[in-house]
């Protein structure tokens, strides 16, 4: 049981990384290319390497009985993902990306109601200390409330459905299908978008590498969240969510000139010490 909860919190902090390095890519690419693009490119290019996995599993026909699921576990965390690309296109990154890590707020409560997982006293002071720390990562004057900051908070609200289905799916299916439906909704979905955002190919080489990389990015973090949770309880994995919050921060202190300042990185020690202390007393 240990080993299982220190590989699901290993695959976490590495899911994190990813998704980090994806919102980072899409703020990049939103200035280029249309969000129905952004959307199409990212899971097809999950789908392209993901379906051959599938395809070899066995799995496709059993896994029609298990759609109702799988749309879900799909259409949450799609509608969240084009939250989050809307996000990143209005706001700062570090913004997006510290107004959206209240994601792990609402993962205990919805997997306590829906799977019935336990919370522990250990939970609290995990999800006090990452909060303090994700408030002092917005710095004294961040981040600018406005209309657009409700955005990236929906967006939380489905990300963590989408995270406590991915760990109810994941008794019944494996990692390969999970993302399979994943991805093909949000082919789906972006075909839905294109009327209202515009479609168009990438216009260079060099958009088209960001391109790559945001879909390689994006698909690593997908299994990788994937693994976590079919490891270790969705309550568990929640604070480590709050690392998304730290990561695109140094991002955004790095690439997008978003100064973090003395209590940014007093506020990243903190959440990174509050998965500490959440795996210390497990």
């Amino acid at each position: 049981m240990r080993q299982n909860l220190l590989l699901g919190i290993m695959f976490v902090v590495l899911s994190q990384v990813a998704f980090a390095l994806m919102d980072s890519s899409i703020k990049w690419l939103s200035g280029d290319l249309p969000m129905a693009t952004i959307i199409f490119f990212r899971n097809l290019i999950m789908m392209l390497w993901i379906f051959p996995a599938f395809y070899l599993s066995g799995a496709i026909k059993s896994s029609v009985h298990r759609l109702p699921l799988h749309a879900i576990r799909s259409l949450s965390g799609q509608i969240g993902m084009v939250l989050i690309f809307i996000s990143l296109k209005v706001l700062p990154l570090s913004d997006a990306t510290i107004l959206r890590s209240l994601t792990p707020l609402f993962v205990p409560i919805l997997a306590a109601i829906w799977l019935k997982e336990r919370l522990t006293w250990a939970l609290v002071p995990s999800f006090i200390l990452a909060f303090i720390g994700v408030w002092m990562l917005s710095g004294m004057d961040k981040p600018h409330f406005s209309t657009l900051s409700f955005l990236p908070i929906l967006a939380g609200i489905f990300v963590a459905m989408a995270m406590v289905a991915i760990k109810r799916v994941s008794r019944v299916a494996g990692g390969a299908e999970i993302v399979f439906y994943f991805s093909i909704t949000g082919i789906i979905f972006s075909f839905g978008m294109a009327p209202f955002t515009g479609f168009s190919l990438p216009s260079d080489l060099t958009i088209w590498g960001v391109v790559l990389l945001m879909g390689l990015f994006g698909s690593i973090g997908q299994v990788w969240i994937t693994k976590a949770n079919q490891l270790t309880d969705a309550s568990v994995l929640a604070p480590f969510y709050y690392l998304n919050a730290v990561f695109g921060a140094i991002l955004s202190h790095f690439f997008w000139n978003e100064t973090l300042g003395i209590w940014g990185w007093f506020g990243a020690a903190l959440v990174i010490g509050a998965g500490l202390f959440l795996i210390v007393k497990k």
